[in-house]
């Protein structure tokens, strides 16, 4: 994530009655911005260019990932965000934070498409079921032939899945996984038509399951200070835990199990 006084970021609002916040980057380190095309506008696999350009060709409007090089030059790595630059201030850019940027071409969501998405998802199983979700995460597991998409979610609802409403939870529960198939991003549609990618998998994990995460995170070396709970999973072992602790799962082909 962006970090304020290392690298040289000072977070400003340009309007208070909205959180929103950009930040100015400022010269105390070499900044470089590898530029970002959304696959959602133009459903392309490579999203992030190789060639990076400096503080003078970027442009408003336009997403990048930001790239830093100390004073030294001994150091140079990828910060791993992606930002938008909404204006500048003098000659520096000003950015805010969009997302963490994909990490692999076999991605097929990012962050902001899943938390976009689990809005619509949420307001299904509020209206229907007075059902609150609390947490959730995504996994692509690529041992299935097609690769499948996998989303695990708590929720907070004492007894939606009790024996006598067990039939109406899940007709409800496929609706929403419907909803949240057809809603997610451009790259997760083209790789669904064409095949690449089979249907849409939705969990209902036992509640207090992130928290056990967050204890294999911390017990792996992670600073407790430091752990954040992830969006998209990468690590099995952690999908392993969830998997253990799910007890409904549906299909988007409105199969069950």
């Amino acid at each position: 994530m962006l970090c304020w006084n290392e690298l040289g970021y000072h977070a400003t609002s340009r309007d208070y009655t909205i959180c929103y916040v950009c930040f100015h980057l400022q010269p105390t380190a070499c900044f470089e911005f590898l530029p970002y095309h959304d696959p959602n506008d133009d459903e392309i696999n490579a999203v992030i260019c190789e060639e990076t350009v400096d503080f003078s060709s970027v442009e408003a409007g336009k997403m990048y990932e930001i790239v830093v090089t100390t004073f030294g030059g001994f150091y140079r790595y990828r910060l791993g965000d992606i930002v938008r630059v909404v204006g500048f201030y003098n000659l520096a850019p000003e950015v805010e934070y969009v997302m963490k940027a994909p990490r692999a071409l076999f991605d097929i969501i990012t962050e902001r498409d899943l938390m976009s998405v689990m809005g619509s998802f949420q307001l299904v199983l509020r209206n229907e079921l007075a059902a609150e979700l609390t947490k959730y995460a995504s996994f692509l597991d690529l041992n299935f032939s097609p690769k499948r998409l996998k989303v695990f979610v708590e929720v907070k609802k004492e007894g939606m899945f009790i024996p006598e409403k067990l039939q109406e939870s899940i007709l409800v529960l496929k609706r929403a996984c419907s909803v949240l198939e057809d809603n997610l991003g451009g790259l997760y549609k083209a790789s669904r038509d064409k095949g690449d990618t089979g249907p849409l998998l939705v969990s209902i994990i036992k509640p207090g399951c992130f928290e056990t995460l967050s204890k294999v995170a911390i017990e792996k070396g992670t600073p407790a200070c430091q752990y954040k709970p992830p969006k998209i999973i990468r690590n099995q072992e952690l999908v392993c835990v969830l998997e253990r602790n799910a007890f409904v799962t549906v299909f988007s082909d409105c199969t069950e199990k």
